[in-house]
């Protein structure tokens, strides 16, 4: 089965070259520059390149998992700021240096949000152990109950449609993002987004099949997301040691494949986005997962003198901390796309916009305002590149062959035409005369956060303004 990405056309002003030689832009859903154009010229051949936008999604869910332990306060200021930003990334897109929007608005988003208080999961464990949070509601903390304080008014999930008050909706989406400091010490924070999806789940509008998902959590603690908190409780530990007991028990906390699973509830995992706001140094942003991984500030190094009860990754502030989140940036590994970002940076405005642009590579693109004109075979001469989100390689997927490396070290794939008895890869979709576009079967759609480029070889008109010469 194929299945259609849309892309936007252009002429190039660059000379004759080969495909191999010309720097191929990689910006994803953008519009098209217009320029007057003469009639064509035979003899005048030049490169068509084409930015090419993600699938035909218009809509976007936003799950996110906020930390609501007592050492979050400046955290969820900093959230409650950024979070209106980000829907409003995403309904009016920022522009490129040639004051093009970096991708299309969205035309409807739908945001849940949950804190990450399980509780010890209606496991009873004495108060004194444990403290008055965890122990709250039967052991079970907030259970996954989606944040709807009284003061915000409407329903636990805000939505938004083209048309309605974008300033509304971001208050209402702000106001939803104050959890509180009053939650369980004890983090269960992947846990809490099952949880929280399922509560959301219920409710029968979210997430919706033809939205992008994006599951974005924040805390400055390490996961702690029990699968048997019986035998996890069993000894006597109070405080920073339970927090120790997390990081040297692993066995028993819950799979993050099925955890991977659980958020996925039961969709492709390109049209799902896990981003993590965590513990980690702020140089480590960008890197892949394995050499964060393999850096020395984030391994687990137990400590008795902070309440975190393990060496911090990083530091914000004077007395800010924040533990290694290694099982995020592990459960990153297992999910090509997802993004990881540190919670002890000044702003969380970086890790903001790069949620905005990950999102925005799944937003529908714009048609080719220039036919192309396929051969009795279907085939267009034309040359698609993509370059991959940092840890995917060319080989891990159908239908790519490996060019080269860029400068972050991203691999940038050939990605084979679809025709011609080639059953995987991607062809030029002249089904609707309306809107002709770059589509990919169904087993090479790219993952989130490629960036693809497609440059043709073809006649085209010479712009007027433009030289003739020999």
């Amino acid at each position: 089965m194929r299945r259609p990405l849309a892309a936007c056309a252009r002429t190039s002003v660059v000379s004759r070259l080969s495909l191999g030689s010309l720097l191929l832009l990689a910006l994803t859903g953008v519009g098209c520059m217009e320029r007057e154009l003469a009639p064509i010229d035979p003899k005048t051949s030049r490169f068509l390149e084409m930015e090419v936008g993600g699938d035909a999604v218009t809509a976007v869910d936003l799950l996110f998992v906020i930390d609501s332990s007592g050492s979050m306060e400046q955290e969820q200021e900093s959230l409650e700021r950024e979070i209106p930003r980000l829907v409003r990334d995403l309904t009016e897109p920022p522009l490129d240096e040639r004051g093009v929007r970096r991708w299309n608005a969205v035309e409807s988003i739908r945001v849940a949000i949950v804190d990450t208080n399980l509780g010890t999961s209606g496991f009873v464990v004495p108060q004194t152990r444990v403290g008055a949070a965890c122990a709250a509601n039967a052991n079970l903390g907030s259970d996954g109950a989606l944040s709807h304080p009284s003061t915000c008014g409407g329903s636990a999930i805000v939505e938004w449609e083209t048309g309605n008050d974008i300033e509304d909706f971001a208050q209402s989406v702000g106001c939803r993002a104050n959890v509180g400091l009053a939650g369980c010490g004890l983090e269960q924070q992947l846990s809490a987004s099952v949880k929280g999806l399922a509560s959301a789940s219920a409710l029968g509008t979210f997430p919706r099949e033809d939205a992008v998902l994006a599951v974005v959590v924040v805390t400055d603690e390490e996961d702690c997301s029990l699968a048997n908190p019986e035998e996890f409780f069993s000894g006597e530990e109070v405080g920073r040691a339970l927090n120790q007991r997390c990081v040297q028990r692993p066995d028993l906390l819950v799979t993050l494949e099925a955890l991977k699973t659980s958020l996925l509830v039961g969709r492709d995992e390109r049209d799902v986005i896990f981003s993590a706001i965590v513990g980690m140094p702020e140089d480590l942003v960008g890197q892949t997962p394995e050499a964060i991984l393999a850096d020395s500030r984030m391994q687990y190094v137990l400590d008795g003198t902070n309440d975190l009860g393990l060496q911090p990754a990083c530091e914000r502030g004077e007395s800010g901390q924040a533990a290694p989140g290694r099982r995020f940036v592990e459960l990153a590994r297992l999910w090509p796309g997802s993004l990881v970002s540190s919670i002890c940076a000044e702003s969380f405005r970086p890790a903001i916009e790069a949620l905005a642009a990950r999102i925005g590579s799944r937003i529908r693109g714009i048609c080719s305002n220039r036919s192309l004109t396929p051969d009795v075979d279907g085939a267009v001469e034309c040359d698609v590149r993509e370059t991959l989100p940092v840890g995917v390689r060319c080989d891990a997927l159908v239908g790519r062959a490996y060019a080269q490396s860029d400068e972050l070290g991203r691999d940038v794939c050939v990605v084979q035409q679809a025709v011609r008895g080639i059953a995987s890869g991607w062809f030029y979709d002249v089904s609707s005369p309306e809107c002709e576009r770059v589509a990919y079967t169904d087993d090479a759609v790219p993952p989130l956060g490629t960036t693809v480029s497609l440059v043709c070889l073809v006649e085209v008109e010479r712009p007027l303004d433009e030289p003739t010469g020999p």
